[in-house]
């Protein structure tokens, strides 16, 4: 009894993997996943997956679709990049959208 202290604090389920997202990169079919659900979640474009290409060298990705559609991607250029930033963590995510 006399080494008893209060009980810690229970850790968020999220922070137990924070860890892995910060240390190992996912691989290039997850982040073009990931990418058109993001940009689904934030334009509202159903981009296949087919049309999307992710460079790991350079981190970007290409979207090869109509002008209209990337002109609208470049309107919301950061908010895709910060949402793939927190769900992919900052070293795997794309840094340039083409």
């Amino acid at each position: 009894m006399e080494n008893y202290g209060a009980p810690k604090p229970m850790k968020k389920l999220g922070d137990l993997f924070e860890k892995y997202r910060n240390h190992f990169k996912a691989p290039q079919a997850s982040v073009v996943k990931e990418a058109v659900l993001v940009i689904k979640e934030v334009t509202g474009f159903d981009i296949p997956i087919d049309k999307v290409k992710y460079n790991t060298n350079t981190r970007a990705l290409n979207i090869n679709m109509p002008s209209i559609i990337k002109s609208e991607l470049k309107f919301h250029h950061q908010a895709i990049l910060s949402k793939l930033s927190l769900k992919l963590g900052s070293d795997t995510a794309p840094k340039n959208i083409f």
